[in-house]
C-alpha cells in the first residue's frame, strides 16, 4: 500500500508540474500586456482592458473548446491504432475551428464600436475609443491564437512535446518585444497593443506549423472520409472548458456593469488590476483541477478505488496548502502586486485594486477544494456534478453575491461578495457528498461518490510484475490460466495472454534502456461482461508512430494479439507521467 501511495504521489506531482507550467506560460502574455498597459498607457487604458476582457474570453473560448476535446477523441483513436480516424477528426475539427474563428474575427472588427458603446455606456468617450481600437486590432489574431491554443496541447500526442514549449517561449518573447516597441517607440496606443498580441500569436502559430513538415506525423490534414459528426463529438468532450470560460465571461460582464453604475470607470480599472494579478493563480487552480481529473480518470479505468481515494486526498491537501500560502502572501503584499499593473499616479485605482485582491484571495481559499472535487468528478465520468460545481464557482455564486451585496453596500459589498461566494462554494462541496451519501463525512472515499460495488472482487483480480522476457513468458501463461479459470472462451484467454506477451515483450526488448533495470506491472480484471487490462512500465516514453507501425505490420502474424485486443476495446487510455507509461484497455 505504501508503494502505491508513493507512486500516486510522484505521478500527481509530475503531471501537476507539467500542467501548471503549460497553463502559466499561456497566461504570461496576458499578464505582460496588463503590466505594459498599466505602466505606459494609463488608467483609462486599464479600464478599457477590464471592460473588454469578457469579450476576449469569449473569443478564446473556441480554441479552449476544441483543443481539449480534440485531444480526448484523437487519443482514443490513436490507442486503437486508427490513424485514418485520427487524421479525419483532426482535419474536420481544424477546418471547423478556422471557419468559426474567421467569422468571429470579422464580426468583432465590424461590431467593435457598437460593442464598446454597449459595454462602456458609463465610461468616457476616450475609454470607449480605446476599447474599439483594441478589439479591432485583436480581431486579426483570433484565428492564429485559437489554432495555437488547440494545437499546443496536442503536440505531446504526436511525440513533439518540446515544440509546445518552444511555441509558448516564442509567443512570450515576441509579445514582450512588440508590447514595449509599441509603448516606447511607436506609441500606437491600444490598437498597437492589440496588434502586438496578434503578431506574437501569429509567430507562435508559425512555429507550430513547422511540426507538420515531417511526413511521419500522426496528426495531419486529409480530405478523405471527413465526417461532420466528429465536430460534435470533439465539442462535447471540450464542454467543461467552455462552461468555465463562458461563466467567467458572463461574470466579467456583470461585474463591469455593476462597477460602472456604482463607482465609474476607475472601479473597473481596479477590477482589471485584480483580474490581472490572479491570472497566474487561476492557472495554478486549473492545473490542480486538470491533474486531479487525469489521475482519477486513469485510476477509474483501472477500477482502483483505494488509489482514487489516495489521489483525491493528496489533491485536497495540496490545494489547501497552496491556496493558504497564496492567500497569506496576497493579504500581505496586495499593495505592491496592484502597483505592478497601474502607474504611480493612479493611486486610487491601486488602493482599490489591492482591496479587491485581498478579498478575492479569500474567495479562492474558501473555494479551493472545489477544484479537486470537480476534477475528481470529471475523471470518474460524473460530468453533471463536475458541470454543477464549475458553474456555481465561476458564475452563479460570484455573480449573485457581488451584485446583491454591491447594490446594497457599494464597493464594500463587492469586496464582501467575493468572500461570500467562496464560502458558498465550500458549503456545496461539503454538503453535496453528504446529501448523496445521506450521512456527514469528509473522507475522500465518501466524497468520490463511487458505487458500493465499484472495483473488482479479489477473485476477479490478477496482478503481476515483470522485468525480463522470462517473467513475461511466465506471466503470459498465468494470464491464460486465470482467464480460463474464470470461464473465458479458449480463444479469448489465448488472445489476452498473447496481448500481454507481445506488449510486455516489446517493452522489455525496446523500452528498457541498456544497463537500467525496468519494471512492468500488470493488473487484469476479468468479469463475464467486461475485462480491464492495465500495463504500467518505467521504460522509454510511448511513441505513437511506433505504436501504429506495430499495429499495422507487414507480417500479418506479427502483433496479432495486440491488434485483436485493441480492435475489441471499448476504450483505450494512455497517460505518461514521471517516467511511467500507463496503458488501460477496457474490453
Amino acid at each position: 500500500m505504501e508503494k502505491n501511495s508513493k507512486l500516486i504521489q510522484s505521478t500527481f506531482s509530475g503531471i501537476l508540474s507539467v500542467t501548471v507550467i503549460s497553463i502559466v506560460s499561456g497566461v504570461l502574455c496576458v499578464m505582460i500586456d496588463a503590466i505594459v498597459t498599466g505602466q505606459f498607457l494609463g488608467k483609462d487604458a486599464v479600464a478599457a482592458t477590464g471592460l473588454i476582457n469578457p469579450v476576449v474570453q469569449i473569443c478564446g473560448l473556441f480554441g479552449s473548446l476544441f483543443g481539449p476535446g480534440l485531444g480526448v477523441v484523437c487519443t482514443r483513436y490513436m490507442g486503437m491504432a486508427r490513424q485514418d480516424r485520427v487524421k479525419q477528426v483532426f482535419s474536420v475539427a481544424m477546418i471547423a475551428l478556422t471557419a468559426i474563428c474567421a467569422v468571429v474575427a470579422v464580426a468583432l472588427f465590424a461590431a467593435a464600436p457598437a460593442i464598446a458603446g454597449a459595454l462602456g455606456a458609463g465610461a468616457s468617450d476616450t475609454v470607449r475609443q480605446m476599447m474599439t481600437d483594441y478589439m479591432r486590432g485583436y480581431a486579426f489574431g483570433i484565428v492564429p491564437m485559437s489554432l495555437s491554443i488547440s494545437l499546443t496541447g496536442l503536440m505531446m500526442l504526436d511525440n513533439d512535446q518540446k515544440r509546445g514549449i518552444v511555441t509558448m517561449g516564442v509567443t512570450l518573447a515576441a509579445d514582450i518585444v512588440f508590447d514595449l516597441a509599441n509603448a516606447v517607440i511607436f506609441h500606437g496606443g491600444m490598437w498597437g497593443m492589440a496588434i502586438a498580441t496578434s503578431l506574437s500569436n501569429l509567430m507562435g502559430f508559425l512555429v507550430l506549423l513547422a511540426h507538420f513538415r515531417k511526413k511521419d506525423r500522426i496528426l495531419g490534414l486529409t480530405r478523405q472520409g471527413l465526417r461532420p459528426g466528429d465536430i460534435r463529438e470533439v465539442m462535447l468532450c471540450g464542454i467543461p472548458n467552455a462552461i468555465s470560460m463562458g461563466s467567467q465571461a458572463l461574470r466579467g460582464f456583470c461585474y463591469n456593469a455593476l462597477l460602472l453604475a456604482i463607482a465609474g470607470a476607475g472601479a473597473v480599472a481596479s477590477m482589471s488590476v485584480c483580474n490581472s494579478a490572479f491570472s497566474i493563480i487561476n492557472a495554478v487552480a486549473l492545473g490542480l483541477f486538470s491533474t486531479t481529473s487525469t489521475i482519477c480518470s486513469l485510476l477509474y479505468g483501472e477500477e482502483d478505488r483505494r488509489g482514487m481515494e489516495q489521489a483525491l486526498g493528496l489533491s485536497l491537501r495540496t490545494v489547501l496548502i497552496v491556496f493558504a500560502a497564496i492567500a497569506a502572501a496576497l493579504l500581505l503584499l496586495a499593495g505592491p502586486v496592484a502597483g505592478m499593473f497601474v502607474d504611480p499616479s493612479a493611486e486610487a485605482e491601486r488602493y482599490q485594486g489591492a482591496r479587491f485582491i485581498r478579498f478575492m484571495a479569500l474567495q479562492y481559499l474558501f473555494g479551493a477544494v472545489s477544484y479537486s472535487l470537480s476534477g475528481a468528478y470529471q475523471g470518474t465520468r460524473r460530468l453533471s456534478l463536475n458541470y454543477l460545481i464549475d458553474v456555481l464557482r465561476e458564475g452563479v455564486f460570484p455573480i449573485l453575491s457581488v451584485l446583491a451585496l454591491g447594490k446594497l453596500l457599494g464597493l464594500a459589498g463587492v469586496e464582501l461578495g467575493f468572500a461570500v461566494s467562496g464560502i458558498l462554494v465550500l458549503l456545496v462541496c461539503v454538503l453535496l457528498p453528504c446529501l448523496r451519501n445521506r450521512r456527514f463525512s469528509l473522507r475522500p472515499g465518501d466524497m468520490l461518490l463511487l458505487p458500493e460495488d465499484f472495483g473488482p472482487k479479489p477473485e476477479e483480480l490478477f496482478e503481476a510484475a515483470m522485468g525480463s522476457m522470462e517473467d513475461v513468458m511466465k506471466v503470459s501463461g498465468l494470464v491464460m490460466a486465470f482467464c480460463r479459470e474464470k470461464g473465458a472462451p479458449k480463444r479469448v484467454a489465448y488472445m489476452t495472454s498473447l496481448f500481454v506477451e507481445e506488449m510486455a515483450g516489446n517493452t522489455v526488448s525496446h523500452g528498457f534502456r541498456e544497463g537500467k533495470p525496468g519494471s512492468i506491472d500488470l493488473r487484469l480484471i476479468y468479469r463475464a461482461d467486461s475485462q480491464v487490462i492495465r500495463l504500467r512500465d518505467n521504460g522509454a516514453p510511448f511513441d505513437p508512430a511506433d505504436w501504429l507501425r506495430r499495429n499495422h505490420p507487414e507480417d500479418p502474424a506479427s502483433g496479432a494479439g495486440i491488434r485483436i485486443i485493441v480492435g475489441l476495446a471499448k476504450d483505450v487510455t494512455y497517460v505518461p507521467a514521471m517516467g511511467l507509461n500507463n496503458l488501460v484497455i477496457t474490453i
